[in-house]
């Protein structure tokens, strides 16, 4: 069985990702932050067994709705460690989208890694018994981020 987080704990979670992203962005106070996290499923097929990998990311998600700008800073689950942040403006990108189902978002564009990037951002993660996210608590900022997704780059 899972092991459940405190809210608290979760909140303590949420304000470490914020303080991780003032410390690596420079013009942060601009921004809005949410975690998201996403998992790129590959497969290799072998003459008789087919592989199947997971790859699990997490990410500080700075948004900027004046600008209508998103910065997107891969960060690792303990919080300590990250990677190259990319700024993104819709006029900018190829595609970006949320599917219907999963509310999962798809942006691509040629400045990213693999092309593209597909995460989540969810209000409220209190279990991970694979230790592959980190457990927040973001409601407000949740719903914030996906409305200005949805008005200034899902069209």
């Amino acid at each position: 069985m899972a092991k459940k987080f405190s809210d608290e704990v979760c909140l303590e979670n949420y304000s470490g990702i914020c303080e991780l992203f003032n410390k690596v962005i420079p013009d942060h106070r601009r921004f809005s932050v949410v975690y998201a996290c996403g998992v790129d499923v590959g497969m290799t097929n072998f003459i008789v067994v087919r592989k199947t990998t997971y790859t699990y990311s997490s990410y500080a998600v700075g948004f900027d709705t004046n600008e209508a700008e998103i910065v997107i800073l891969p960060i690792d689950i303990d919080m300590e460690t990250y990677g190259t942040p990319v700024y993104l403006k819709k006029s900018e990108i190829d595609k970006a989208k949320i599917s219907w189902l999963s509310k999962e978002i798809t942006i691509r564009d040629k400045r990213l890694p693999k092309k593209y990037i597909q995460f989540n951002v969810p209000e409220m993660i209190n279990q991970d018994p694979d230790n592959v996210v980190i457990p927040v608590k973001q409601d407000e900022e949740a719903k914030k981020f996906m409305e200005f997704f949805k008005k200034d780059y899902s069209k």
